[in-house]
């Protein structure tokens, strides 16, 4: 009979396990560091791209600009040659919209062609390079007489 007693109890276990344990720990540390370098590098190529769009963007301005300056001089205003702002002279430099930013790692050459691509019309050609001539935006346009 006793027999049967002691077998319905039930024994209690002989520790409780409270926390995590030291490999468990280290290997959230490992996940943790792997997401963590993930992170740090999306980081960085998300500055770069940024850094690139923001050049992009003021050498679209200055391109615009001169542009825009020639073609409010007309046909007649716009005098066939090549004119070119140097590396550190656009410093602070006003837009045609107003806006002044500091340019002075750019440079811009703005060329215009007389009786090209017929007679009485000029092609007018404008590039903005930055990083030392590494990157650089142009675009061209016809005006006619």
């Amino acid at each position: 009979m006793r027999y049967g007693v002691y077998r319905l109890m039930k024994i209690p276990p002989l520790h409780h396990q409270h926390g995590f344990t030291l490999i468990e720990m280290l290997i959230a540390i490992v996940v943790l560091a792997i997401g963590m370098l993930g992170m740090a590098r999306m980081t960085v190529s998300t500055v770069s791209v940024h850094t690139a769009t923001e050049r992009l963007a003021r050498a679209s301005a200055l391109l615009q600009d001169s542009m825009e300056r020639i073609k409010q001089a007309g046909y007649g205003g716009a005098t066939p040659g090549t004119v070119t702002d140097t590396y550190g002279s656009l410093s602070s430099y006003s837009t045609y919209g107003g806006t002044t930013f500091n340019y002075s790692s750019y440079k811009r050459v703005t060329s215009i062609v007389a009786n090209t691509p017929a007679t009485n019309m000029k092609t007018v050609t404008v590039t903005v390079s930055w990083q030392h001539d590494q990157q650089a935006l142009s675009a061209s346009t016809i005006m006619a007489q």
